[in-house]
């Protein structure tokens, strides 16, 4: 069967679904009975065969069963698949926020990173210059604190200087561009992780207010 004329079939099957539950009083979304129909179908048990086409006895059966688990409240497996639909809608949602919660960020750090990658400096002024620049990407990349806000800059310079010190700069420099790039994103992250231990141990974490979103943004 084309892919077209199967899932032309299968939403028919959905629809017919959803209206057989509908005279019961019962509304099930489509998504919670597109799952049932699939698990319906994969269980051994209900004896359909994947590997040929369903004629009209094999759909009514699919039909009579599915609307027959999806009307029995008190079936734990019910319960299960109304889960799995839960787990499935808002696991995609929170993974495509996150996607677009990247490439903002990617975005707005575009000209910083450029800044830094591109830069060639020499003389000391301008590398502590560099230094700030890199400060203030690691807090713009983990959002956590003001770039402006002298306590969390000072607080965020003496992280980054524990794992990576100024007098390093001349290493980083003589990197690639792509190898500059890596080692910001890695900075970003160890400043941000030893800024959230300290907030957790008291001692620091000027400017985090709630640990758990920044970490399920990071992760």
């Amino acid at each position: 069967m084309p892919p077209t004329q199967a899932e032309s079939v299968i939403k028919n099957i959905i629809r017919e679904i959803g209206q057989e539950c509908a005279t019961h009083g019962e509304v099930p979304s489509e998504t919670l009975v597109a799952f049932m129909v699939k698990a319906v179908v994969l269980d051994p048990s209900n004896g359909f065969n994947m590997d040929r086409v369903l004629i009209k006895s094999d759909v009514q059966k699919l039909i009579k069963l599915c609307v027959s688990r999806l009307l029995d409240s008190k079936n734990p497996s019910l319960d299960t698949i109304k889960m799995q639909v839960y787990f499935d809608m808002n696991y995609t949602n929170r993974e495509e926020f996150l996607e677009e919660h990247h490439r903002i960020v990617e975005s707005k750090l575009g000209p910083v990173t450029r800044e830094i990658t591109d830069n060639r400096a020499c003389a000391r002024d301008e590398l502590e210059s560099l230094y700030r620049k890199i400060v203030s990407y690691v807090l713009l990349r983990s959002g956590v604190g003001s770039p402006t806000d002298i306590k969390i800059v000072r607080e965020t310079t003496a992280a980054l200087q524990s794992v990576f010190p100024q007098a390093e700069l001349g290493t980083f420099l003589a990197l690639s561009k792509k190898e500059k790039e890596c080692q910001l994103k890695e900075l970003s992250m160890i400043v941000t992780g030893i800024r959230l231990f300290n907030r957790d141990t008291g001692k620091g974490g000027e400017g985090i207010e709630y640990c758990r979103s920044i970490i399920m943004l990071i992760l």
